[in-house]
């Protein structure tokens, strides 16, 4: 039987508006039961037992007059509905008003309703001392969030910015003594003053922001008046220490900054009172504190303040200058006209004060906030369907930590792994974000998930957090199922008490109801069980059922589950001559097969089970679905027949969603029965049955047709869909082929009347899960344009060389002298003009150093001064080019220069002749070449002098000037600084999927290598890589095999690189299977990426590149972005060689960015070829483990090269050419084939090449010899 307490009652009374407006004196327990609900206490007990909660406790409520209690509600995401939903779970009065006793009271009413603590995922208490309660709470469930401190925010961090103050005490003392007067002050300054009329004015004066910045401000309107006032006033001690308050100066100065700093406090507080949206206060709580710490702190202080939870350490902290301080505008105004010196003495102390203020009041907001500032904002965007892709996995996993979903250890990576498989569920025929809310979006989502998965649980702990904690809008969601109130009915539900159903919730206002599930009974179809054999025969429900939507699928506005009185309706026979009157126009409507939207997927087939006409003359069908069996309710004109198969099948859904290519077969089956086709079948696999079956529906379902399709008699369609199990799993796929009823025997074989099943094969992979239509017709019948998949991977062949590099005293471009002779007299004049503005006229050096031109873009990375953009994308692609003897290419200043001078430590930096002359003196690089060793201005800062003056912080600035800020946003990777040249060691390299070059290009860049392991399992590749390279190599085990323990043995390393197999990857292989193939040995590479990280308090610099092909799905490409936390940089190998090979790399290398050809780099094919053999082409298309790779043109049809008149192929001498030593792959009498393979597997040797060169600012390096042979 239903009850609550009288308390509850007394509440339901005073607080249910509709209730009040009513005439009736007491609430009865039938009026109770609309705003509790019928099934009240268990369902809410059973809420909490299988779903998070929020629990919380409004003290001091007005029950009745001079009765107060405390209301406690509990806030859950009803997953039926779809919906927040906040409920009454008791009233209760302690015996004492105390906090132990409300504690003790609430924990024995938790324990009566048995609401498990378990999963109380947040609690909330509105009384402004909390703590009590929340600590006893705690010992229960420590992994609680607690909301109460959202309560008095801005009051506390009112409290902690004026008594942290140095100038405190001063403050309170002139407001207390004003208020102490304001009884006998003149009318008029009572009148501005009128907020001080308060009784309680002292007590809650600095924790009552709005109060206090409005006594601040009126007070500084009128300071002059106050201070004649109590002028004129006798010379009592009290008076003249008030005068003294007032005269000085430093306190006006500091109540003008507190009417200015106080403002964004007063603004949260109203709309805290006023509107109180939960997810608004946590958004404006987070802008108050960007907003007090960008006015005292520089903006890297900023963030460590926010790392540090509001407790930064001092000698980590950055403020302000002091004219970049936030003062206000009067504080601002009112120092510029008093400038007299008695003033000027005491600013220290001001600014002193108001660094400590706004310190204070930005470490109060954060450590009032329920989580970190990071942790809210993922919060929002996980919740957001728009902010899926922006989230990491490292961030849920955090936040699951926070919410105390993850007890142990092992649920961490349970969490992540369930959140990136909803990352990586197909959106693709999901309604827009903008059409749904975020809870109906959630709803939808949990119909897939499992029901033990973490994320779902951490998403209902998300979801479970208030909308708000104002307490007028609580109480509204509790009353807001409820309804209307009035004396008819009222009684009408006394009279009926005993009638209505115990299984409805009217405290649900949604229109989706929802009932236990129950078993189907004999007659009501179940279409998942149909055999995958025998042609799925349904009958049409003859019993009432409660059934629900579609699964895993969220309902439209036309298609709504369905809920039915289990109860008989005797007004039914009433009905039953009209409804025989209908029957026979319904006769063709019923049983019909048909397509159907259902939201969120793509259009389903379906089957019509019954029809139902209303009186507005619409007509409800209700819709079977194959393949799961779920029923939906759905207007007849947002049908459409099955016959129209070629225009509703969705290509992608069928390749990528298996509940859909079970449906479309099963739907398949049954049309082949209706129409009495019969098949004949190569093998009895499904595979084979259903290319057939999609065959035959492309072609339209002939001979028999659309007309084949139709439902037969009412009283045949009844034992349509009536089947055995047992028997149907034990028929063969032969059985299928049988004679048409009442026609001849002869077998009917589809290749008669469709497209050739040969054909289709072609096209149908459903091992691979891929569509591919090429027949024409076929193809118009979809509407899905082909993309030739040549045309992806075409790009045009291109015979511009890149612009001439300059070198080291002379020019090695024979037309470079011609060309750019006006060009560099004119940057040389720009660099006069610009030299002469800094030394002369004393200007600073906001010039571009390379052009001397005054529009900058960036900062010079290395020495003061700017870049403009031109001169910034060259120094972006030239600054890591290196020689073959190791030494920079281009001038470190301009990145240009026909003549270099060297710095004496190995592999550093090189100067030309302008920079030397025009930014240090005339005459200097005369001077600097008689000099030997000459150590460069780098490595000895001291010895620069005039415009070239190097930045102290010069090794990290380069790293942030190469940051890959494009594309989607992640956090910076860590950057290293630069090592000094006499402390770099050897480097310590992992290599996965190492192939046969990588070691090459660390000996080419001249890096002393104390370790390389490598990890490859193709026999060649090895044996190339240990015969070129002496057995350096130690070669290992499979990736997948490598574990924590080995890199712990084999460590630490330096450097990890990798490029997993890209087959299933590229979008050029029709049957690829992206990161779920070949492509999942990323992971392998991600694992052991994390085991090799290196601490963050660890010091040693650790780089790491991994690579792919370009022409990847972008969905694989962004998944492995988000895995990384980076974004790549694309490199075309055609820049450096003859050969097209796009490739992206991933990394935290320093200055990973696109490249740019040396002077020794063969461009063309013709420069690769031996004597006597002619180029047809400028470019190659990419050289892969294809033979005929090497041919050119659409079909593999032309070739490359020209000999004696005929046509010929690429040697592989010639191939190897492209980036490596002549017959580098010829061992272990490899052929042709063996040698193109491991060449069409390896990495581009200049590209690595350029990738590579700057760790040399880091690692030990050999000197490398000359082509000249000079050191």
């Amino acid at each position: 039987s239903f009850s609550c307490s009288l308390t509850t009652l007394l509440f339901i009374k005073k607080h249910w508006s509709s209730f009040s407006a009513s005439t009736d004196l007491h609430v009865t327990y039938s009026a109770a039961r609309q705003v509790l609900g019928h099934k009240y206490p268990s369902d809410i007990t059973a809420s909490c037992v299988g779903t998070p909660y929020c629990l919380y406790v409004y003290h001091g409520v007005e029950l009745m007059e001079r009765e107060k209690g405390s209301v406690i509600l509990i806030g859950h995401f009803d997953q039926v509905a779809g919906k927040s939903r906040v409920r009454l779970l008791d009233v209760i009065q302690p015996m004492k008003e105390t906090n132990a006793a409300l504690l003790t009271c609430l924990k024995k009413t938790l324990k009566k309703f048995e609401i498990p603590l378990v999963n109380l995922a947040a609690f909330y208490y509105s009384s402004p001392d909390p703590t009590e309660l929340v600590s006893g709470l705690k010992i229960l469930n420590p992994r609680m969030l607690s909301l109460c401190s959202l309560t008095n925010l801005a009051g506390q961090a009112c409290h902690s910015g004026i008594m942290a103050m140095e100038l405190s005490r001063k403050i309170r003392g002139l407001l207390k003594k004003v208020h102490q007067h304001f009884p006998s002050l003149p009318a008029s300054l009572k009148e501005q003053l009128s907020s001080m009329d308060d009784p309680n004015f002292n007590s809650s004066l600095t924790s009552n922001c709005v109060l206090l910045r409005t006594v601040v401000h009126k007070m500084t309107t009128v300071w002059s008046d106050l201070a004649q006032y109590f002028s004129s006033l006798g010379a009592r001690s009290s008076i003249r220490e008030i005068r003294r308050l007032f005269r000085d100066q430093c306190l006006r100065v500091s109540f003008l900054f507190l009417g200015h700093a106080l403002q964004p406090l007063c603004e949260f507080q109203e709309v805290w009172l006023n509107d109180g949206d939960f997810n608004k206060v946590l958004k404006n709580a987070l802008g108050l504190i960007q907003l007090y710490t960008s006015s005292f702190l520089q903006p890297k202080s900023m963030e460590h303040f926010m790392r540090s939870s509001g407790s930064p350490r001092s000698d980590l902290i950055e403020y302000l200058p002091r004219d970049k301080m936030m003062v206000g505008a009067e504080v601002v105004e009112y120092l510029r006209q008093k400038k007299d010196a008695k003033l000027t003495d005491s600013l220290d102390l001001f600014y002193k004060s108001a660094i400590s203020f706004y310190a204070a009041v930005a470490s109060s907001i954060v450590k009032s906030l329920p989580l970190p500032d990071t942790a809210l904002r993922n919060m929002a965007l996980i919740l957001s369907p728009e902010g899926r892709m922006e989230v990491t996995g490292k961030a849920v996993a955090d936040l699951g930590m926070l919410f105390g979903v993850c007890p142990r250890a092992e649920d961490v990576s349970l969490l992540t792994d369930d959140f990136f498989e909803y990352q990586f569920a197909e959106q693709e025929n999901s309604p827009s974000p903008a059409d749904q809310s975020v809870d109906q979006y959630w709803r939808a989502e949990m119909r897939i998930m499992g029901k033990t998965s973490i994320f779902r649980k951490l998403i209902l702990s998300l979801l479970a957090l208030p909308k708000t904690l104002r307490m007028e809008s609580v109480f509204a969601q509790v009353f807001n199922g409820a309804g209307d109130y009035t004396l008819l009915e009222r009684e009408k539900e006394i009279s009926e008490e005993k009638s209505v159903p115990q299984d409805d919730d009217v405290t649900d206002s949604s229109s989706y109801k929802s009932a236990p599930s129950h078993p189907l009974s004999p007659e009501v179809i179940d279409l998942t069980e149909v055999d995958d054999v025998i042609p799925m025969e349904t009958n049409t429900y003859t019993s009432h059922s409660e059934t629900e939507v579609k699964g895993k699928k969220q309902e439209t506005k036309i298609s709504e589950s369905i809920v039915i009185d289990d109860d008989d309706d005797d007004d039914d026979d009433d009905d039953d001559e009209e409804e025989e009157e209908e029957e026979d126009d319904d006769d063709d409507v019923v049983g019909a097969m048909v397509w159907g939207s259902v939201e969120g997927f793509a259009v389903w087939p379906g089957l019509v089970e019954e029809l139902t006409r209303l009186k507005n003359g619409d007509t409800l069908c209700k819709v079977a679905w194959f393949g799961d069996g779920m029923i939906s309710e759905i207007r007849s004109d947002a049908l459409q027949p099955y016959s129209v198969f070629a225009q509703c099948f969705c290509p992608n859904s069928f390749a990528t969603v298996t509940a859909y290519k079970d449906a479309i077969f099963r739907s398949l089956q049954v049309a082949a029965n209706r129409t009495e086709t019969v098949f004949s079948l190569e093998s009895d696999s499904q595979d084979e049955l259903l290319r057939v079956l999609l065959d035959w529906a492309f072609g339209g379902f002939k001979p028999a047709g659309p007309n084949g399709l139709k439902p037969r008699s009412r009283e045949n369609c009844h034992k349509v869909f009536k089947w055995s199990p047992q028997k149907s799993a034990e028929t063969p796929v032969s059985e299928i082929q049988r004679t048409h009823q009442g026609k001849s025997d002869k077998v009917v074989r589809l290749k008669d009347v469709s497209v050739c099943l040969n054909n289709l094969s072609k096209s149908v992979d459903l091992q691979k899960g891929w569509v591919d239509l090429k027949d024409e017709e076929v193809s118009r019948k979809l509407s899905w344009k082909e993309e030739d998949s040549e045309s992806v991977r075409k790009s045009s062949l291109s015979d511009s060389h890149p612009a001439p590099r300059k070198l080291k005293y002379a020019s090695k471009n024979k037309d470079q002298n011609k060309d750019q002779s006006p060009r560099v007299q004119k940057k040389q004049d720009y660099n006069r003009e610009m030299a002469h503005e800094v030394l002369v006229k004393g200007k600073n050096i906001e010039f571009c150093l390379s052009c001397g031109t005054g529009r900058v873009e960036i900062f010079h990375p290395l020495f003061e001064g700017s870049l403009c953009l031109k001169c910034k994308d060259n120094f972006t692609e030239t600054l890591y080019r290196y020689d073959d003897d190791g030494y920079q290419s281009y001038c470190t200043v301009c990145c240009a220069g026909l003549e270099v001078i060297l710095c004496g430590n190995d592999s550093c930096c090189s100067f030309c002749v302008d920079c030397v002359d025009i930014l240090v003196g005339n005459g200097t690089f005369d001077q600097l070449k008689d000099l030997d060793p000459w150590i460069c201005y780098l490595c000895a800062p001291e010895k620069s002098s005039g415009a070239l003056k190097p930045r102290h912080d010069w090794s990290i600035r380069v790293q942030e000037f190469f940051a890959n800020n494009s594309a989607m946003e992640f956090e910076p990777h860590r950057v290293y600084p630069a090592i000094p040249a006499n402390m770099r060691r050897p480097i310590r390299v992992l290599s996965l999927f190492d192939g046969i070059s990588t070691y090459l290009v660390l000996k080419d860049l001249g890096f002393k290598v104390e370790k390389y392991v490598a990890s490859e399992v193709d026999d060649e590749s090895i044996a190339v890589s240990m015969v070129n390279h002496d057995g350096k190599i130690t070669q290992v085990d499979d990736v997948r095999r490598i574990t924590k323990k080995h890199i712990e043995k084999w460590g630490p390393f330096d450097l990890l690189i990798g490029g997993s197999p890209c087959n299933d990857l590229s979008i050029v292989n029709p049957a690829r299977k992206g990161l779920f193939g070949t492509g999942r040995l990323f992971f392998d590479y991600y694992r052991l990426l994390n085991v090799m990280k290196p601490k963050e308090g660890d010091p040693r610099p650790f780089f790491w590149l991994f690579e792919n092909v370009v022409f990847m799905n972008n969905r694989d490409k962004a998944d492995i972005c988000r895995f990384l936390e980076c974004n790549p940089v694309l490199v075309d190998a055609v820049k450096v060689s003859p050969a097209h090979r796009a490739r992206y790399f991933w990394g935290n290398l320093p200055g990973m960015n696109p490249i740019i050809a040396s002077q020794n780099d063969k461009l063309t094919l013709q420069e690769c070829l031996e004597p006597g053999r002619t180029a047809k082409y400028v470019k190659v298309r990419t050289i892969t483990t294809r033979s005929n790779s090497l041919k050119q043109g659409a079909n593999d049809r032309h070739f490359p090269i020209s000999m004696n008149g005929k046509d010929d192929g690429i040697w592989i001498t010639e191939m190897e050419i492209f980036g490596f030593p002549k017959h580098y792959t010829d061992v272990k009498n490899m052929g042709r084939n063996q040698r193109q393979k491991v060449l069409g597997k390896s990495w581009s040797v200049p590209v690595i090449r350029h990738l590579f060169a700057p760790l040399k600012d880091y690692f030990a390096c050999d000197e490398v010899l000359s082509k000249c042979g000079e050191l």
